[in-house]
């Protein structure tokens, strides 16, 4: 009876664990390291003494369990040190809240009624009702974990809130082992609430983290882009004083005339500057006409870039400069090279821009929340936050963005009002 039991709790809170940490990165031999990480929880979990010890001593146990438990973890998954803590004290609650959930059933006769005879039966029983409660918690906040990578999430409050967790789940139930009613459906009650409460609590400080951390990103990202606004301006000053000092020399040095021109022609697309009424996208269009034209990427645009002054320099560059990386991200993927085309209009309507940049693709695109899923793998740690960065920028002057597909054409159009 005894080996079953701990055999039977340390199963359910690997199996819980799971649902938190499937999605992490594992490491070399995963199977194998799991399977020797199960069978080693497993006697030690026999090993530990029960019957007959404190209510205090058993508090001790189940932490010193939960321990070598999450030591385990680590021995399988990639992760750091309070990442781990995190997940594996969320999947405690989940053990905790079902072997609670099931308690109630019993207590209420809503599931069939098994004897404790034969233990074997009585076991599968129960690890097939955890199981399926256990689907219910990977479809929900598995599920939720997993796409927002909360697995990854490393914070101090995560540490507290998950020691928390764990003193609820193992405290509250020697607590009212202490006075002889650690079988009240009330105790359940509590502990099921408890537990959830603090998951949810977990789950909001989570999304919390992941928004202060794309915050900061973008405003790095924005700082970064101020910088290389300032530098590729720079850089275009001074190519176009070399191009008009170069075009002297020439005149200067009395070459043959078939040996100027073909000087000339080599340079002159190094002097060929943008003109749009707006020095932010004049160094913005002229820089990417420049590189792009040496990948066979044509690049045009139609409007008034005058009609963006409202707009601050930094912002002209961000917003353009992401909107035609990730256009460039798509051309560049196209088997036909008349296709490498990068379309950018303009318009004005009163106090309304409309910004519109189309380019063709291959293959389907993604879309989250109304917007592309980046495919880039490059930048590790700043991809993906193109068009957060474009939409924050959009947000900022009363506007939005949206994204279309025709055929095999995207579109991204942009809104913005001036105030």
């Amino acid at each position: 009876m005894r080996a079953l039991f701990q055999a039977q709790f340390m199963t359910e809170l690997l199996l819980a664990e799971l649902i938190y940490l499937f999605p992490a990165r594992k490491r070399p031999h995963f199977p194998l390291r799991y399977l020797l990480a199960f069978l080693v929880s497993l006697v030690v979990a026999y090993l530990a003494p029960f019957e007959g010890s404190s209510q205090l001593y058993q508090f001790f146990r189940y932490m010193l369990l939960f321990s070598f438990n999450t030591a385990a973890m680590g021995f399988c998954f990639d992760l750091s040190v309070p990442a781990l803590i995190s997940s594996c004290a969320a999947g405690y609650a989940t053990q905790h809240i079902t072997f609670h959930i099931i308690r109630i059933l019993n207590h209420h006769h809503l599931l069939p009624q098994v004897a404790w005879e034969p233990q074997t039966l009585y076991f599968l029983y129960s690890l097939l009702t955890y199981l399926a409660i256990y689907l219910v918690f990977l479809l929900t906040i598995g599920l939720y974990s997993a796409r927002h990578e909360c697995y990854r999430k490393a914070d101090m409050r995560f540490n507290a809130i998950s020691i928390g967790i764990v003193i609820i789940c193992i405290g509250l139930s020697r607590v009212a082992g202490f006075y002889h009613d650690s079988s009240s459906i009330t105790v359940s009650f509590y502990a099921i609430a408890a537990c959830l409460m603090a998951l949810i609590v977990q789950l909001v400080l989570s999304k919390t983290v992941e928004l202060q951390y794309e915050n900061n990103t973008i405003h790095f990202l924005w700082e970064e882009d101020r910088r290389q606004y300032d530098l590729s301006k720079k850089t275009m000053d001074i190519i176009n004083i070399k191009y008009h000092d170069l075009k002297h020399i020439l005149h200067d040095l009395n070459l043959p005339k078939e040996e100027t021109e073909a000087i000339k022609n080599a340079v002159r697309v190094y002097g060929s500057k943008m003109k749009t009424g707006n020095e932010a996208l004049d160094v913005l269009l002229s820089e990417n006409t420049l590189r792009l034209s040496e990948e066979g990427i044509l690049l045009t645009y139609t409007g008034n870039g005058q009609d963006l002054g409202f707009m601050s320099a930094t912002d002209v560059y961000t917003l353009f400069g992401n909107a035609v990386e990730n256009a460039v991200e798509a051309v560049k993927r196209l088997s036909d090279p008349e296709k490498r085309v990068i379309d950018i209009v303009s318009e004005r309507h009163g106090n309304l821009v409309n910004i519109r940049v189309s380019n063709y693709y291959e293959g389907t695109v993604a879309m989250e929340e109304g917007l592309p899923v980046t495919t880039k793998n490059v930048e590790k740690g700043f991809h993906g936050f193109g068009m957060k960065s474009m939409k924050l920028v959009a947000e900022k002057y009363g506007g939005s963005i949206t994204c279309s597909t025709d055929q095999d054409i995207f579109d991204l159009s942009i809104y913005l009002m001036q105030g």
